[in-house]
């Protein structure tokens, strides 16, 4: 006969243990900001030695509650941006990244909020302190433009995913797409269509922002071509060098872009002359070509609502703080082989998108 199941520790035992209300229980169980560091503490170490875990039908019904466009309360996520406002860098492809998760923020009962590192006067310590004034538990982390950035805030108050791989310290979850898989499916398709001699011009800084995963999956597949097909990347820090002299010597029959800057409208700005138009022209992020390019539809948006959906995965398992097994969550982008179409749906979603999170109720 089995044995009999042990009556289940509730929020209510736990506050009577310990003391306090059903609120100030919940509340410290969440981290939430306003309950005491050593409050939390004893009041977690208590339920986990009373056995306790969370109601998952309840986390539910909490989660439809907040879908409710008839709730007023929206928990707010801030999007935290390494610029010093939102024009500096709404022009940019990762915007995307924003505006997918704002939406899918909407959609989950919550409210994504921007704040900005770059500010004057703004520092990690009174950044921390001005989301834990907003009760603000859950961030979303933008790229940045430097290598190897850091951002020590006070991270037992705060759930976090990343964007990407710019932030190396400390080590978040990750939501990104996936640069190897990516240029790997770019390069087989191209050799399927035809292409034998295919070239490589990329944006070193970009590349090791990326970990040096265009690079890597671009020498892996020359390791399985004869040497006379094998042509050297093209990299600088803009992209922008060479371009001339490395287009005569190597004759490349395609040529991809990966990074910040295009092949054909580089040329065209550094050598006052029409880019070739023999050549096949494919950038591993389409944001930055024109009709003159196929390419790689970098799913920005979708990436975005990744990440929002994990945040808040996290936030209803009470998991604050660093984590202990950083995960990566990488999408592969989808070809493109209509620019101009790609680029007027992607500014319709934009459109849309932007007046929606602007009146969320």
């Amino acid at each position: 006969m089995p044995p009999a199941s042990k009556r289940r520790v509730t929020l209510r035992t736990i506050a009577q243990k310990a003391g306090l209300s059903l609120a100030a229980t919940s509340m410290a169980l969440r981290n939430h900001p306003r309950i005491s560091p050593k409050a939390r503490e004893r009041v977690q170490s208590l339920a986990r030695k009373m056995g306790y875990h969370p109601d998952p039908k309840l986390a539910t019904l909490m989660h439809h509650l907040r879908a409710q466009g008839d709730v007023n309360y929206r928990e707010t996520l801030a999007y935290v941006s390494s610029y010093d406002s939102y024009e500096r860098w709404k022009p940019f492809p990762h915007h995307d990244y924003y505006l997918g998760a704002a939406e899918r923020a909407l959609e989950l009962g919550y409210r994504l909020d921007v704040v900005h590192l770059g500010e004057p006067g703004m520092t990690p310590a009174r950044m921390s302190h001005l989301l834990s004034t907003r009760a603000i538990r859950g961030l979303l982390i933008g790229g940045f433009d430097r290598l190897d950035a850091s951002l020590p805030l006070q991270w037992e108050r705060f759930a976090a995913v990343a964007f990407d791989y710019s932030l190396s310290t400390p080590q978040l979850h990750r939501a990104t797409t996936d640069y190897y898989r990516e240029m790997l499916s770019v390069l087989t398709r191209l050799e399927r269509e035809g292409c034998q001699r295919i070239g490589l011009n990329a944006n070193s800084i970009d590349d090791a922002k990326v970990l040096g995963l265009w690079y890597s999956a671009f020498l892996r597949y020359q390791h399985g071509l004869p040497r006379a097909r094998r042509i050297p990347v093209n990299a600088s820090p803009k992209a922008q060098e060479g371009l001339d002299s490395w287009l005569t010597k190597h004759e490349p029959d395609a040529i991809i872009s990966a990074g910040w800057g295009d092949f054909p409208k580089n040329f065209e700005a550094i050598h006052h002359r029409a880019a070739p138009t023999h050549i096949r022209y494919v950038n591993m992020n389409l944001s930055y070509a024109d009709a003159r390019s196929q390419g790689i539809n970098k799913l920005s948006g979708v990436v975005g609502r990744l990440a929002c959906e994990h945040l808040v995965a996290q936030l209803q398992r009470n998991e604050i703080g660093l984590p202990r097994y950083p995960q990566v969550m990488a999408i592969e982008g989808e070809w493109v082989d209509d620019y101009e179409t790609w680029h007027t749906e992607r500014e319709k979603w934009r459109a849309v998108t932007i007046r929606k999170i602007s009146k969320p109720d």
